[in-house]
């Protein structure tokens, strides 16, 4: 007992209690929980892309550790507010809403602060999740897709859902009419049907998906068809020329059916009859093509060159005997006796067309571009619109053309083939040689002879030829190349591009009025030639790109382009002296007018993303302002009328550039706006 009141018993007590306070520190510090528990919100059936929730879902909160349950589900709120049952499983709070959500609607869950460990840590931050449940299944694709037309018999079907379905069910509420028995595939969203036999030829079918046909949760898909229509058996028609129910016809128009495929020569024996009757000849041709170098034999206007890139003699053209009455309504009747080579049958045809009268002269009229008929050919109207009639009767396109100065011919380029009649249509003379293809054909100032673009049978460049029209002068070249290249034939519709300005197989020459100088924008290159027609001076290349047809105007003795001097990055309109001296004149998009007066107009790109016209008091003026301004149309190929009162000019759509707004008259104050034709293209208003 001493020992124990001694100070030595204290001396030994002292660093088992420095041990013992250790200890506790190493207790607390390693065996204590004081982290607040953390979690995680998850839905247990998220939309297979992720971005929305299905119907069906539950909401998890995936927790660190254990939690007090009571502290957990107190904090767990959705809203909108749904009905629902609370369970665990292990550290996950799992909240079942006792109903399919609603479809499409904004969710937001919620876990407020206070969720509390077994230890007493609680969790001192709140935390939110917001999901969108989904909306109707619907269809995404379907192939083939919607009123597709000619599908080959061997076809499968594929419809695409925007989410995985039912399968069972959806094939349940799948029918196809007329029946065609089929076996089926999936692939996630997407099911293939393969009928089990070939398709029937020339047959309309319509898939079905009806009130059954429901997603993974159950919602219904709202009835959805497609139809898609097989292709025909026999010989089907691509086009008809005349087109149906077309007014103003050239009287010496031919009848023509293009069709997909090669005719039997032996079956088109009284295949076409008129109403009323027409004497005349039937015969299968096959369409000019300029797309390759020509193999065939001389041209004539029925058939002129064609090209080993026809499909060959799929057309079947019946030839008046004579011109057909103006003003008359025709009704064309083809039988159904017409085979392929094949032995497969066409389809009868019936369809009508109305003859319009033959211009006697061109003089104050407007000429322009039309496809109207089936294909595009050069048509004339009254200065108010009144007495549209097609003046050429090609099958083919005609990709240029220009009349002469008096009204009474014209020159005209179709498949590559130049021809000149009068505007009448009568005295056809075909101008190119056969063999070789010629373009973009231009009257020389006293009519006495056509400027050509030409390439030879192989398609090599020839350059540009001037062409008499009397007889007693040889042709002669004035250039050595430039010429525009093969292939007129793609021109399609009213021939707008969706490039600014014309055509390289269009006329884009300019003479000077003596006609000593020419301008021309080559079709080949887009380069400019200035051209001494007296023979005396070699060909003069400026360094301007063209997209148009030049203008001279007499006023100031000198041509007028739309040109580039920077290879196309900006546009301008360019004065050009006939001793060849440039200078530019102002800021132009394509198209360029000189009235009789020296007033001018032309296109500009405007703020607005579309290129509209001003009006000029001179070439040596700045413009006055816009004179059209419609931000959904754009304006092209200005004309002055014969007294520069008034401006004709096409219209096609600002963002579908090959859609044709018609052709238009307005004054050049920007005042008397009126549509003249409802199509047409590049308009030209002659003296």
């Amino acid at each position: 007992m001493g020992w124990l009141d001694s100070g030595r018993f204290i001396r030994a007590l002292a660093p088992l209690a420095g041990l013992a306070l250790v200890a506790v520190v190493l207790y607390n510090a390693t065996s204590v929980d004081r982290v607040a528990p953390s979690y995680q919100i998850k839905l247990s059936a998220p939309e297979p892309n992720g971005s929305l929730a299905l119907t069906l879902t539950s909401i998890d909160v995936v927790f660190s550790e254990e939690v007090r349950r009571d502290t957990a589900e107190s904090a767990f709120s959705i809203t909108p507010q749904v009905a629902g049952s609370r369970h665990w499983q292990g550290t996950t709070l799992i909240f079942t809403p006792s109903a399919k959500l609603p479809l499409a609607t904004v969710f937001k869950v919620h876990i407020a602060a206070g969720v509390q460990d077994k230890a007493g840590n609680s969790q001192d931050k709140s935390q939110d999740m917001t999901f969108t449940t989904v909306g109707k299944p619907i269809v995404v694709s379907v192939v083939p897709a919607a009123n597709t037309p000619s599908v080959p018999v061997d076809t499968s079907i594929q419809i695409t859902f925007d989410r995985n379905m039912d399968t069972q069910k959806a094939l349940a509420g799948l029918t196809i009419e007329p029946d065609a028995p089929f076996a089926a595939t999936w692939n996630g969203p997407t099911l293939s049907i393969v009928p089990n036999n070939a398709l029937a030829f020339s047959t309309t079918y319509t898939i079905k998906l009806g009130d059954l046909v429901v997603d993974t949760d159950g919602t219904r898909l709202s009835p959805f068809a497609s139809t898609f229509t097989t292709v025909g058996m026999g010989l089907r028609v691509s086009s008809l020329m005349p087109a149906p129910n077309v007014a103003g016809v050239s009287v010496r128009s031919p009848i023509a059916v293009v069709f997909d495929g090669p005719i039997d020569a032996s079956s088109i024996d009284s295949a076409i009859h008129l109403t009323p009757p027409v004497s005349g000849k039937t015969e299968v041709v096959t369409r000019p093509d300029d797309r390759q170098p020509s193999v065939s034999a001389s041209p004539s206007p029925t058939q002129p060159a064609a090209s080993p890139a026809d499909s060959g003699n799929n057309v079947l053209v019946f030839t008046p005997d004579g011109p057909l009455a103006s003003h008359t309504t025709y009704t064309v009747s083809m039988s159904s006796s017409v085979r392929r080579t094949d032995g497969s049958a066409a389809s009868g045809e019936s369809w009508t067309f109305t003859t319009g009268e033959p211009p006697s002269s061109a003089q104050n009229q407007i000429v322009f571009l039309s496809d109207r008929g089936g294909v595009a050919n050069v048509w004339l109207m009254n200065p108010d619109g009144s007495n549209q009639r097609e003046v050429t009767a090609e099958i083919v396109p005609v990709s240029g053309f220009d009349v002469s100065g008096d009204g009474s011919a014209i020159a005209y380029g179709a498949g590559g083939i130049v021809k000149r009649m009068g505007i009448a249509g009568d005295n056809l003379h075909i101008l190119t040689a056969n063999g070789a293809f010629e373009y973009a054909p231009v009257f020389n100032p006293d009519g006495t002879a056509v400027i050509v673009g030409r390439r030879d049978a192989t398609g090599a460049d020839q350059g540009y030829w001037r062409i008499p029209t009397v007889s007693g002068t040889d042709p002669r070249q004035l250039l050595p190349d430039g010429a525009p290249g093969l292939g007129s034939v793609t021109l399609a519709g009213d021939e707008l591009t969706s490039s600014a300005g014309e055509p390289a197989w269009a006329p884009r020459t300019a003479f000077s009025s003596d006609g000593k100088s020419m301008l021309v924008v080559r079709g080949g290159d887009n380069g400019i030639d200035l051209v001494d027609m007296t023979g005396v001076n070699q060909p003069v290349a400026l360094a301007l790109t063209g997209n148009s047809r030049p203008i001279w105007d007499p006023q100031n003795g000198a041509f007028y382009v739309v040109a580039s001097a920077d290879r196309g990055a900006t546009w301008s309109y360019f004065k050009v002296t006939p001793d060849g001296t440039t200078s530019t004149v102002g800021a132009a998009a394509g198209g360029l007018a000189i009235a009789v007066n020296g007033s001018v107009a032309y296109a500009v790109k405007n703020a607005d993303g579309a290129t509209h016209l001003v009006f000029a008091a001179s070439a040596a003026f700045p413009p006055s302002g816009l004179i059209t301004a419609d931000p959904s149309w754009s304006e092209g190929s200005p004309s002055f009328s014969p007294d520069g009162s008034l401006i004709v000019f096409g219209r096609f759509g600002t963002h579908s550039p090959t859609a044709s707004g018609g052709i238009w008259i307005i004054g050049p104050n920007g005042i008397g706006l009126t549509n003249l034709a409802t199509d047409g293209a590049y308009p030209r208003w002659l003296p």
